[in-house]
């Protein structure tokens, strides 16, 4: 079954089923898999940190309080922290005519509180397709754990 993740959301989905996102621009894509049980999660974050919100609150809006919530919910259905590994996606700089430095855009940022936090709890980063000027949209096939990572600018790459 394809379960679709909207973007500042997340999902779970087992064996049979492929995650997908679409629209990936500065935004980031964390998979996260654990093989022995073939459990997998996705985050569509935003933003690195809530700590500037003034909006509702939604947690996967934000890299900070998205991916504990997601690391919870897997191991809820069984999965175990020590067994997941991630994949990175996403974090362009969509605008770096009006940027001076890639580090001040939010898709660098994104990426460098992604890597930070996975770090901290532990969970190795087996793969990446972050950074440059272009969007993208990404399948996780749970069967295998592969990505397929979808853009107008490189096409189709499997990570």
């Amino acid at each position: 079954m394809i379960i679709n993740i909207k973007i500042a959301d997340a999902n779970i989905g087992f064996e049979d089923d492929v995650l997908k996102t679409i629209g990936l621009g500065s935004c980031v894509a964390i998979t996260l898999y654990d093989r022995e049980k073939k459990l997998g999660g996705m985050i569509h974050f935003m933003l690195p940190t809530k700590f500037f919100s003034t909006t509702v609150f939604n947690p996967y809006k934000y890299c900070d309080t998205g991916l504990p919530n997601l690391i919870l919910e897997m191991e809820q259905l069984g999965g175990k922290k020590y067994r997941m590994e991630a994949k990175l996606i996403g974090g362009a700089t969509m605008f770096s005519t009006f940027i001076k430095n890639v580090e001040d855009s939010i898709g660098y940022r994104n990426v460098a509180m992604a890597k930070k936090m996975l770090k901290e709890f532990r969970i190795p980063i087996i793969s990446e397709d972050v950074g440059s000027d272009y969007s993208r949209s990404v399948e996780f096939f749970l069967k295998d754990g592969k990505l397929r990572v979808i853009s107008f600018k490189n096409g189709e790459l499997y990570i």
